[in-house]
């Protein structure tokens, strides 16, 4: 299947007022920065008067656990957004052996999906804000950053105060990928047993962040692993089920932009962050039509959260992980009911 599709902006998008964010994750360009620092970087820091007073008193950029946890800023719409146009290029392959006895109950999917954004409305990554105004001396960048210009409380002279963002046009987005998924069910003494497996390679991704700029490869990092697998198993018999599912994100690495300022690559030990394996269970039992009791646990092997410290991309203020990927919590359990009246 190919496709074409657009989508204009949404009201939001395009009339949203300023709304505070309290990103996380950011690594501030100036760290370290001292007085000899030449290039770019130097002269910019050293441009704003918090971060020249910090260095003077500490011999370097430094920064403390309340400069990094205390950034803010503002999300606001753009009306000036054109709509975004997609390409997509899909191919599916569908196999259910219906004529051959010992396989009548087995499926199996496999898809190819490439998909390209012209113009994709994004929110401009306050990272990608950063880089380009200290790396790259990009002013127009800088006018949406703002650092204290003296100590406050337990904020350093320098530390940054405010980042702003707004949704723009990006120069375009990309996701490639295969998807592979095999089910299976049968009968098991009187009860009904079914299996699925899912795998997920993702081959390529990235983000333009403005018309014109390098491309900012995503595949491989937090968040976007290369390899996810997803298996289950359900049994049901009379009025109970039994599940148990297993999640697998497959080996990540920080992100390349903040990996290049350390001349660091992705392959390198100390930018690699290790595959991870989740289970989780549940029974559920059907008293009647109209109630229904379930109990299970979360994580049940009680993974420790993967560990990203303070100050590196990917990080989760207050959880020491990427908390939208890897669970912060570990072992927990639950139980509920659902009343149908």
């Amino acid at each position: 299947m190919w496709a074409r599709s657009t989508r204009a902006p949404n009201i939001n998008e395009l009339f949203s007022p300023p709304s505070q964010n309290f990103p996380t994750g950011l690594v501030d360009p100036c760290d370290g920065v001292t007085a000899a620092t030449a290039g770019t970087l130097g002269e910019v820091c050293r441009s704003f008067v918090g971060v020249a007073a910090n260095i003077a008193q500490n011999g370097s950029f430094t920064l403390n656990q309340a400069d990094l946890q205390g950034i803010s800023g503002f999300d606001r719409g753009n009306p000036l957004l054109s709509e975004e146009k997609g390409d997509s290029f899909i191919a599916r392959l569908v196999i259910n052996p219906r004529s051959i006895e010992a396989l009548r109950n087995f499926g199996f999917t496999a898809s190819y999906s490439n998909i390209r954004v012209k113009d994709a409305i994004v929110s401009t990554p306050r990272q990608f804000i950063l880089d380009q105004c200290f790396e790259r001396g990009e002013q127009s960048f800088c006018d949406f950053i703002k650092r204290r210009p003296a100590a406050e409380g337990s904020n350093s002279a320098g530390s940054l105060d405010e980042i702003d963002s707004a949704v723009t046009n990006s120069g375009g987005l990309k996701a490639e990928g295969l998807d592979f998924t095999a089910t299976y069910t049968q009968e098991v003494f009187s009860g009904r047993l079914n299996l699925s497996l899912s795998y997920t390679h993702l081959l390529d991704g990235f983000l333009i962040p403005l018309p014109g700029s390098d491309k900012d490869f995503f595949a491989g990092e937090i968040g976007a692993a290369k390899d996810k697998f997803l298996v289950s198993a359900n049994y049901s018999i009379n009025k109970m089920d039994f599940t148990l599912r297993g999640t697998f994100i497959g080996e990540s690495s920080l992100d390349d932009q903040f990996l290049a300022t350390f001349d660091l690559e992705r392959n390198d030990p100390r930018a690699r962050i290790p595959a991870e394996f989740y289970a989780d269970a549940q029974i559920r039992y059907r008293a009647s039509d109209a109630f229904e009791f379930y109990a299970g646990v979360d994580n049940l092997l009680g993974n420790d959260p993967t560990v990203i410290p303070s100050g590196l991309p990917g990080n989760t203020t207050g959880a020491e992980t990427d908390a939208g990927t890897y669970d912060a919590i570990g072992r927990r359990f639950y139980f509920g009911t659902k009343l149908r009246f």
